[in-house]
C-alpha cells in the first residue's frame, strides 16, 4: 500500500508539474506576466508589461551614462548617492548594472524560458543605443589586455586585425641572441593554430605608419566639417529624456509660482501663499541642481570647442607616447592588415565614412591619395 501511495503521489506530482508548465507556456505565448521578477522600468497592468514612467527614465539614464564613457563604478555611485534603488529595492552594484545593460527585454522582447516574442513588451531602449552598449561592453572586457598592452606600449591592441581571417592581432616580443628586443603584432589564429598565413608585422613600423596616416587626414577642411557634425550631434544627444523632463518640471514650477504671486496680488491668504511660494522656490533650486548635474554627465559641445580639440591633435607631437595613445583611441575604429602582392593597411576612422588605404611600403601619402570610398 505504501508503494502504491508513493507511486500515486509521484504521478500526481509529475502531472501537476506538467499542467503548471503548460499553463505558464500558454500565459507566455500571450505575453502576459508569469510571476517572475519585473525588470526596472516596467510595471504590470492587467497582466501585461507596461512602461513605468517613474523608473523607465532611470534605465535610459544608465544607458546614456555608460555610452557617455562613465565607468560602472561611476554609474553605481551616482545612482546610490541619489537614493535610486533596483527593481527589488536594493542598492546598485556591478552585477545589477550589467544585467540592465545586457537585458534585451528593453528592446521590446518578451522572454520566458525558451520563448522569445519580439514586440511582446513596450520598448524602452532603441535598437541603436542597445547595440552600441553591447559593443562597448564587449570592448571593455578586453580592458585588461589593453592595459597590459599599454604597459608594453602596444598602441594598436584591440584595434588591429588580420585582413585574411579577421582575427585580432596582438603584441608579442622576444629577445634575439644579441639581447636586442624585437616587438611585433601577430595574428592570434596564426599563433594558436597555424591556420592563417599572416606574417607578423613589426610594431614600430606599423604604429608609425598608422599615426602618420591619421595625422595626414586632419586637414583644415576635414576639421571644419567634423567639428560641425559633432557639435550638431552633441546638441541632439545632450537633450536627453531626463533633461526634457527636468525642463518641463521647471516650466511647470515657474507657472505655479506665477499663479501664486497673482493670487497674493488679488488679496488672497498671504501667509499660506507665501509658504507655497517658498516651497516652489526650493523645488526650483533642486530641479536646477539636477539639470546642471545631468548636463555635466553629457555636456553639449560647441563648434569652437570641438575645433579647438581637433587642432590640438593636428599640431601634436607624433613622438609623444601620450599623444599617440590619444590619437589612436580617438580616431581609429579598426585596422585591417593584408599580406601578399597587394600588401596594405585599411584604417577605418571613427569620424569619417571613408577608409584610409595605404601600401605597407610607404610611411606617408597625400590626403587625397589616402581617402577612398568605403567597401
Amino acid at each position: 500500500m505504501e508503494a502504491v501511495l508513493e507511486g500515486m503521489a509521484e504521478y500526481f506530482s509529475a502531472e501537476l508539474s506538467q499542467k503548471v508548465k503548460r499553463g505558464m507556456s500558454l500565459t507566455a505565448q500571450k505575453c502576459e506576466f508569469t510571476g517572475s521578477g519585473v525588470p526596472l522600468g516596467y510595471t504590470i497592468v492587467d497582466k501585461k508589461f507596461a512602461i513605468d514612467e517613474e523608473t523607465a527614465p532611470i534605465v535610459k539614464r544608465i544607458f546614456e551614462m555608460y555610452l557617455a564613457g562613465n565607468t560602472m563604478a561611476e554609474i553605481i555611485r551616482y545612482l546610490n548617492e541619489n537614493g535610486i534603488k533596483t527593481s527589488k529595492g536594493n542598492p546598485y552594484n556591478k552585477s545589477s548594472i550589467k544585467r540592465i545593460i545586457t537585458n534585451n527585454r528593453y528592446l521590446g522582447i518578451y522572454k520566458y524560458a525558451d520563448i522569445e516574442i519580439p514586440g511582446g513588451v513596450p520598448q524602452i531602449i532603441d535598437d541603436v543605443t542597445f547595440e552600441q552598449a553591447q559593443i562597448l561592453m564587449e570592448k571593455n572586457k578586453k580592458a585588461p589586455a589593453r592595459a597590459k598592452a599599454i604597459e608594453d606600449n602596444y598602441l594598436l591592441t584591440t584595434k588591429i586585425f588580420c585582413g585574411h581571417c579577421a582575427c585580432a592581432m596582438t603584441g608579442v616580443s622576444g629577445t634575439s641572441s644579441t639581447k636586442k628586443l624585437h616587438q611585433y603584432y601577430c595574428c592570434v589564429t596564426q599563433r594558436r593554430h597555424g591556420d592563417c598565413k599572416k606574417k607578423p608585422v613589426q610594431k614600430s613600423y606599423i604604429e608609425d605608419l598608422v599615426v602618420n596616416e591619421v595625422l595626414a587626414v586632419l586637414t583644415d577642411e576635414y576639421i571644419d566639417t567634423i567639428a560641425h557634425r559633432i557639435a550638431d550631434l552633441s546638441a541632439t544627444e545632450g537633450n536627453t529624456d531626463t533633461v526634457k523632463r527636468l525642463r518641463r518640471l521647471l516650466t511647470e514650477n515657474e507657472e505655479a509660482t506665477e499663479n501664486l504671486v497673482k493670487a497674493i496680488e488679488s488679496g488672497k491668504a498671504v501667509d499660506v501663499l507665501t509658504a507655497q511660494i517658498e516651497k516652489r522656490q526650493n523645488e526650483r533650486a533642486d530641479l536646477e541642481a539636477q539639470l546642471a548635474q545631468e548636463k555635466m554627465i553629457k555636456p553639449v559641445l560647441t563648434y569652437d570647442e570641438v575645433r579647438f580639440f581637433f587642432e590640438k591633435f593636428k599640431n601634436g607631437d607624433a613622438n609623444d607616447i601620450t599623444f599617440r595613445m590619444a590619437l589612436v583611441d580617438t580616431f581609429i575604429n579598426r585596422i585591417d592588415v593584408f599580406d601578399g602582392e597587394d600588401s596594405r593597411l585599411e584604417i577605418y576612422c571613427n569620424a569619417i565614412k571613408q577608409k584610409i588605404i595605404c601600401s605597407l611600403g610607404k610611411l606617408s601619402r597625400s590626403p587625397k591619395e589616402q581617402l577612398a570610398p568605403p567597401a
